[in-house]
C-alpha cells in the first residue's frame, strides 16, 4: 500500500492548517456581538429562533474540533509510520467535512469563510492530483491511494459546491481545477470498509492458513 504522498508533514500540516482556518471562520464567542445582524438573517433562512441557532453553532463547532481531532490522529499515526489504520482516518475526516460543508456551511460567519473554503479546496486539488498520480487501472480497490482518491471525489464535490455558493470562486476558476471527472464510484461505506481491509489481512490470513 503506496501512501507515502500522505505521511509528509507538509501535505499534513496543510490539510490541518485548513481546517483551523474553518475553526477561525465560526467566531463564535463573539458571534453575538460583531454577527447579529447575520445571525438574525441565517436564524430566519432556516425559520428558527436565534436561541436554535445558537445551539446549532455550538453542535457545529463540535463537528470542527472533532474534524480537527481526526486531522492530528492522521498526523500521529503518520508519525508511528501505523500505515494499516491511516486510510481509515483519512475516510473519516474527508467525510466529516463534507457533511459540514453540506449542512452547516451557512454557519461560516464573516467575509474570512470564502478565503476558508478557496485554501481548503485548492489545497485539496493538489492532494487529489498527487494521488490521482499515484492510480492506475490496476491498483487494487484496498491500496491506500484508492481509497484516499475516491474519498476526496466525494469531498471535492462538495467543497466546489460549498465554493461556488459563497462565491469562493466563479465557475470559470472550477474549470481552471482540471480535475475532470471527479464522480465517486465507492460509497463511503465501501470505502470505509475497503480503508480497513489493510488492518485485517494479517487475520485474515492467519484464519486461511488455520
Amino acid at each position: 500500500m503506496t501512501l507515502s504522498f500522505m505521511l509528509t508533514q507538509e501535505t499534513i500540516s496543510t490539510f490541518q492548517t485548513q481546517v483551523e482556518l474553518f475553526e477561525q471562520c465560526l467566531h463564535f464567542h463573539n458571534a453575538q456581538y460583531e454577527f447579529s445582524a447575520e445571525l438574525a438573517e441565517i436564524a430566519s433562512t432556516r425559520g428558527i429562533s436565534q436561541d436554535e441557532l445558537k445551539q446549532e453553532i455550538v453542535q457545529f463547532k463540535e463537528k470542527l474540533d472533532r474534524l480537527l481531532k481526526l486531522v492530528e490522529k492522521i498526523s500521529e499515526i503518520a508519525n508511528k509510520a501505523e500505515l494499516a489504520v491511516l486510510p481509515l482516518y483519512f475516510v473519516k475526516s474527508v467525510f466529516l467535512l463534507k457533511e459540514i460543508l453540506e449542512a452547516d456551511w451557512d454557519l461560516f460567519l464573516g467575509n474570512d469563510k470564502r478565503e476558508a473554503i478557496k485554501n481548503v479546496t485548492s489545497g485539496s486539488v493538489v492532494i487529489y492530483k498527487e494521488i490521482k498520480n499515484a492510480v492506475s487501472p490496476e491498483t487494487p480497490k484496498k491500496d491506500g491511494n484508492y481509497v484516499a482518491l475516491e474519498t476526496l471525489k466525494h469531498g471535492l464535490k462538495s467543497m466546489i459546491e460549498a465554493g461556488l455558493r459563497v462565491n469562493a470562486f466563479s465557475q470559470e476558476e472550477v474549470k481552471a481545477f482540471d480535475l475532470g471527472d471527479i464522480t465517486p464510484q465507492e460509497s463511503e461505506t465501501v470505502l470505509i470498509f475497503l480503508s480497513t481491509m489493510k488492518k485485517w489481512e494479517p487475520i485474515y490470513k492467519r484464519l486461511a492458513a488455520s
